[in-house]
């Protein structure tokens, strides 16, 4: 008789441990053998299995279960954590929320866009500068060119003064034609505003703590860290966007534009060096010549320069690169030994970002491109249906082709750039859902088992970080990629998976031929230690238990992570034949040394 997927699942829950390690031809169907070639080395592995923090209220000094998250990011003690504040919390990731007040308000615009133009207090008392045309120079330094419309500041002075914000629709009708036909054409202003002087909003009392929290986890250890959000003062927008008063009321809206208002990208690139500056040098000069004292003298080696920018602020490749340039130079005025990440993408597959990004020709002189990044997530048909979570795997497969061909182009344009793949997961549907669906336990497995079978494959195409997203998700924020319970704080079977590999599998481990007569469902993976130790990952890629052999595994040690060990660390046993169940979605670690 054919059991339902919550049978089956109840079924091995009550079996307990011996009953599903012990193989049995009258519950499981046929049998799997792995055979292994230990003379031939595939690859020497250079993989840093990690993971990413990001920002959320959870995190938050006072939340439910920040003493047992913090407390499972240093027992994990994985080195190269990526922290991420970002962009649904615009206070908890943004430290200066409004531009400096006294400095003019400039903008430059193309052309058949509007654009907002705001004072941070009082209202605008003069348009300084506006030309709409090719105007050229920067805030401070405009020119007008011989491509002029006459109306230009007259008709941003109507549309401008006296008020506190307006909206300037940046084509020939505001400005009383066309100067030059034929001619891509903007619009550059600066403007001075009333109002309380020379102050700025640089705010750090909310960031700051989870900042520290984080650094005295991963104390003894090296973090990448990512503050992805550009203020939204700096874009140039056809309205003001605003944020919600509340830190911990989730946002999606904060980030608007695909343009920085300064075309030098000078501001920006002073923004980040600030923020370095914060928390490398104890302090920084703002913009009006104020030390700003933090006391913060952290080590941090590596600098991840924005996220997602394809997505978040749809940025092309050679918009992001003079970006990526700007902020690295400015934060090597401070930081000159400062390592850094660059793209950090979430579309596929997008080979035109490497091809452009990865040329050293297309980068200022003397820019680094120490790393770069990418991201990948699975889905699934059903929120709640186990029998769709087997499909994570031929997804898996995709990203993997993706990466073999992304790896030749780095390879080709820069070698020396490493590959960080520092989001990979699944998100299911309806994840964002103010009260989705509850996630069955055996997903943590499959998600889990999915992000230990890109591991090995990752490892085998020589990839230098593969990071699992997040450690903290939760409802309003993706809590199917959560590592930990969002309620609880307990870890749950994706971080087990994570803290196993982390045990057992690192840099300098040679990974041996291996193969399996199951190849669809069942993969496995040998490899000796630098040590010398002989040891095999096995991971059933199905809602079915799998009988495996393996020779030489009777009376060895068997770590494992299972739907039976739920929310608790991997356990390990000994096998009593070199036959064995393996579990539905489980990941198994034999030591046969």
């Amino acid at each position: 008789m054919m059991r339902t997927s919550g049978q089956l699942l109840l079924l091995l829950t009550l079996a307990g441990v011996v009953g599903l390690l012990l193989a049995s031809s009258a519950s499981v169907a046929g049998e799997t053998r792995i055979v292994i070639n230990w003379a031939d080395t595939i690859i020497k592995s250079r993989t840093e299995t990690t993971y990413q923090v990001v920002v959320n209220p959870m995190i938050r000094r006072g939340s439910p279960i920040h003493d047992a998250t913090f407390a499972a990011i240093k027992d994990l003690g994985a080195d190269m954590v990526r922290f991420v504040p970002w962009l649904p919390y615009p206070r908890l990731g943004v430290a200066e929320l409004q531009p400096p007040n006294g400095n003019p308000i400039c903008a430059v615009a193309p052309g058949q866009e509007n654009v907002f133009l705001g004072c941070p207090n009082g209202v605008f008392s003069s348009i300084d500068f506006a030309s709409y045309g090719t105007p050229t120079g920067f805030c401070r330094s405009f020119k007008k060119s011989s491509c002029n419309a006459a109306s230009s500041l007259a008709a941003v002075q109507k549309l401008c003064l006296g008020k506190a914000s307006c909206v300037v629709p940046v084509d020939p009708a505001t400005f009383g034609g066309d100067p030059c036909y034929g001619t891509v054409k903007h619009l550059s202003v600066q403007a001075t505003c009333t109002g309380t002087r020379n102050t700025t909003s640089w705010d750090f009392n909310l960031i700051d703590p989870m900042m520290e929290d984080l650094m005295n986890a991963t104390s003894g250890h090296s973090t990448i860290i990512n503050f992805s959000t550009i203020p939204e003062w700096m874009f140039i927008t056809s309205y003001n966007v605003t944020y919600p008063d509340d830190p911990n009321q989730v946002f999606w809206s904060y980030e608007q534009g695909t343009t920085l208002r300064d075309p030098s990208l000078r501001e920006v690139g002073d923004y980040y060096k600030r923020l370095v500056s914060w928390y490398t040098k104890g302090g920084f000069t703002d913009e009006f010549g104020v030390m700003r004292k933090s006391g913060h003298y952290y080590d941090i080696p590596y600098w991840e320069v924005l996220n997602e920018v394809d997505a978040e602020h749809s940025m092309s490749p050679e918009y992001y690169t003079k970006v990526y340039d700007a902020i690295v130079t400015s934060i090597r005025e401070v930081q000159p030994n400062m390592k850094f990440v660059g793209m950090a993408l979430a579309g596929h597959p997008e080979y035109n970002w490497f091809q452009y990004f990865l040329n050293h020709s297309n980068h200022q002189a003397g820019i680094p491109l120490d790393w770069i990044s990418y991201h990948f997530y699975a889905g699934a048909s059903s929120r709640t249906d186990p029998a769709t979570y087997a499909a994570f795997f031929p997804q898996a497969d995709g990203f993997l082709l993706e990466v073999k061909y992304r790896e030749q182009i780095r390879k080709v344009l820069s070698p020396n750039t490493k590959t960080d793949l520092d989001e990979l997961g699944v998100i299911l549907p309806n994840d964002n859902d103010p009260n989705p669906a509850p996630i069955p336990d055996i997903y943590w497995n499959a998600a889990g088992s999915m992000y230990a079978y890109l591991v090995f494959n990752l490892a085998l195409q020589g990839i230098d970080r593969v990071g699992e997203s997040q450690l903290v998700g939760y409802p309003t924020q993706y809590p199917s990629v959560s590592l930990i319970d969002w309620k609880t704080g307990k870890p749950n079977a994706r971080y087990w998976v994570l803290s196993l590999l982390h045990r057992y599998f690192g840099i300098g481990d040679e990974l041996v031929s291996t193969v399996t007569e199951d190849p669809i469902n069942l993969f496995a993976q040998a490899y000796v230690t630098a040590s010398g130790a002989r040891r095999v990952a096995i991971i059933n890629k199905t809602l079915q238990p799998i009988v495996a052999t393996l020779p030489g595994a009777a009376q060895r040690r068997l770590s494992y992570v299972d739907l039976s060990t739920g929310y608790n660390p991997p356990k390990t046993i000994t096998l009593t034949s070199d036959t064995f169940t393996v579990t539905p979605f489980a990941v198994f670690l034999v030591q046969l040394d």
